[in-house]
Order: C-alpha cells, then sequence, then structure tokens
C-alpha cells in the first residue's frame, strides 16, 4: 500500500498509507484542519530476478542478431 504525504499548517507534516483507490485526506487525523497533500520528489522499488536482460538473451534467437545463442547476458555484440 502506498504511502502519501499530507501537510496540516498547525501540526505540520505526516504520512499515512492509504490505497489507491480511496480518496485524499482533506482533514488532519490530529487536529481537523484542512489538509493538503504533498508531491514526493522520488519513488524506489526493487526488482528481483535476473531482469530483462537475460530474458532476451535466452530466446531462440539472440537479441544482438548473432546467429547464435549468448553464452553469457547481456549480450556483448
Amino acid at each position: 500500500m502506498p504511502t502519501y504525504r499530507y501537510e496540516c499548517e498547525r501540526c505540520g507534516e505526516f504520512e499515512i498509507q492509504q490505497s489507491i483507490k480511496d480518496a485524499a485526506l482533506t482533514q488532519c487525523p490530529r487536529c481537523g484542519d484542512g489538509v493538503r497533500r504533498l508531491i514526493s520528489g522520488s519513488t524506489s522499488f526493487i526488482m528481483k530476478g535476473r531482469g530483462s536482460e537475460a530474458s532476451h538473451c535466452e530466446r531462440e534467437t539472440p537479441c544482438c542478431g548473432r546467429a547464435t545463442r549468448c553464452d553469457k547476458p547481456p549480450c556483448g555484440k
């Protein structure tokens, strides 16, 4: 579930986990004043596994155009 950042003029910034389907908060959960949602500067995630480099080179026809399959991904061309 994503974590969203909000700002209340009275209480300051806070984070809350919400479903993507949930509407944005309009009131501060602490004081009841109005809040605004802040836009985060960056998002990160971790990809696990061998990734697309390996899947391209395991095809019948290599991604680099060689006549034979690649020995080791990524292709050295």
